[in-house]
């Protein structure tokens, strides 16, 4: 049954406020208990926390196991309830796993391992779920307009759940930690329950008997990924933009696990005040992204109404196309670069004033590049076979954010817990890394072209239709 755009609005952003406490727990304070409180390798917390993410392909399997099992006739609220307790409830049991594995046990790190993959399990069960719904109670008009204000706002709560963590745990001790870790599943369950009460409707006992009597096909996880990795192969233009899709995650994301580091490191902020830079992150970049999507809606009214006064057809008309898009991208590109190139000028510094005004330009920035970049996964697609190309988009952003995770943790650990460099030198090296990241991700699409993609893809299609044909 279809709802409301107000009350899908309101519900689904209930959803990703919820989501949004567990992401900002692990980035703003897992990562900085674990490394500069409890002196644990960032190299092997970074990998711990990045196994998360790998979760994401098994999406298809939850969404039929959905499918095939409903609980009390509910095909999706039981399942995205059961997925946040077990996410939830994994935070509680952190601190002492931290404690132990400070204190030298092996079988505390494979705990933490097993914590994170309940918490990898949790994400990818809420992210299919979420989807799923979306296109059930939700109208095609109104599904777009309800996506962007969710994501948008899953970005504020990020920076909302920052402060309040800071305002928590001021300064950190095992007990204001485990305090803070106990509030997880209450306050994610809870949420989340708001968030979905009332939404589905369950299926009535003629619909289950239907589903009984034709249960739908079991999904093979490697299938689907093992067609989508193929295109890399004979496509050119989706191999690039694949790989695009890596560095720019790479250039966006590879700070998040060191934002609470460079707090401490370069400038001595307790855990309560270096949650700044999270807000700071999420909130200011979310200022830009929303300043490149009213810049682009106001050229594409502009754009369509030349266009019907000249007696032209809009009907295909798109709000971005994608060589403004490029266009856009070069701006955002080239402010990012500037901004960390400043970020790497203050680190060296170690002023924090200047580093301050310096974050808040660059997560602006951010905002204009991402804004283009994450539009062109829409339209990167070839008609027919738009599952396989979304799922090879998904899979590289699987790809691109276990590597920042990883890679950031493997630079902490080699360039400040070794000792080679001085903190203030270090940071600087990362930022200006994160600049040469951006550079790349615009040079490996700057000829990527959405007919490049088509046209490469349409010999499987001819193959297909000949087959078809035959039989």
């Amino acid at each position: 049954m279809k709802v409301s755009e107000g009350q899908a609005k309101l519900q689904f952003t209930l959803q990703k406020i919820a989501i949004a406490w567990s992401f900002c727990m692990v980035v703003t304070s897992f990562n900085r208990v674990a490394i500069i409180e409890m002196g644990l390798p960032a190299a092997i917390i970074s990998v711990l926390i990045g196994v998360y993410t790998l979760f994401g392909p098994l999406q298809p399997v939850i969404g039929r196991m959905c499918e095939r099992w409903p609980i009390f006739g509910y095909r999706r609220t039981p399942y995205m309830l059961l997925g946040t307790l077990l996410g939830g409830c994994a935070f509680p049991l952190m601190p002492a796993v931290l404690v132990d594995m400070q204190a030298g046990s092996t079988l505390a790190y494979v705990y933490c391992l097993l914590l994170f993959c309940a918490f990898g399990l949790c994400i990818a069960m809420q992210a299919n779920v979420f989807l799923d719904l979306l296109n059930d109670v939700t109208t095609k008009e109104s599904r777009s307009r309800v996506v962007t204000l969710t994501w948008t706002v899953q970005a504020l709560a990020m920076a909302g759940w920052a402060w309040v963590f800071g305002l928590l745990m001021p300064e950190y001790s095992l007990e204001a930690m485990q305090d803070l870790y106990n509030l997880t599943p209450f306050v994610m369950l809870s949420i989340t329950f708001l968030g979905l009460f009332k939404l589905e409707t369950p299926l009535n006992a003629e619909q289950l008997q239907t589903l009984k009597n034709n249960p739908p096909k079991p999904v093979k996880l490697l299938d689907p990924m093992k067609e989508s990795m193929a295109v890399l192969g004979y496509n050119r233009h989706a191999f690039l933009f694949f790989v695009f899709i890596i560095f720019s995650l790479l250039s966006v994301f590879l700070q998040d696990m060191l934002q609470e580091l460079w707090a401490d490191d370069l400038f001595g902020l307790a855990a309560g005040e270096s949650t700044i830079y999270q807000r700071f992150y999420n909130g200011i970049q979310t200022l830009g992204m929303a300043a490149c999507g009213i810049f682009v809606g106001v050229t594409a009214k502009k754009r369509i109404a030349a266009k019907q006064a000249a007696g032209e057809s809009t009907e295909n008309e798109k709000t971005l196309p994608f060589d403004f898009g490029k266009r856009l991208m070069v701006v955002g590109a080239l402010l990012s670069i500037m901004g960390f190139a400043l970020l790497a000028w203050a680190s060296w510094l170690q002023n924090l004033t200047l580093f301050n005004a310096f974050y808040c330009f660059s997560a602006f920035s951010l905002g204009l590049l991402v804004f283009p970049s994450i539009s062109f996964m829409a339209d990167m697609t070839v008609e027919g076979q738009e599952s396989k190309y979304l799922g090879l988009w998904s899979l590289a952003q699987v790809i691109g954010l276990f590597l920042s995770f990883t890679v950031s943790g493997v630079l902490y650990t080699l360039l400040v817990e070794s000792a080679w460099f001085s903190a203030n030198v270090a940071f600087a090296l990362i930022f200006i890394l994160q600049a040469l990241m951006v550079v790349m991700s615009y040079l490996v699409v700057r000829n990527v072209t959405i007919e490049g993609l088509q046209n490469a893809a349409q010999p499987e299609q001819d193959i297909l239709n000949s087959i078809q044909a035959q039989t």
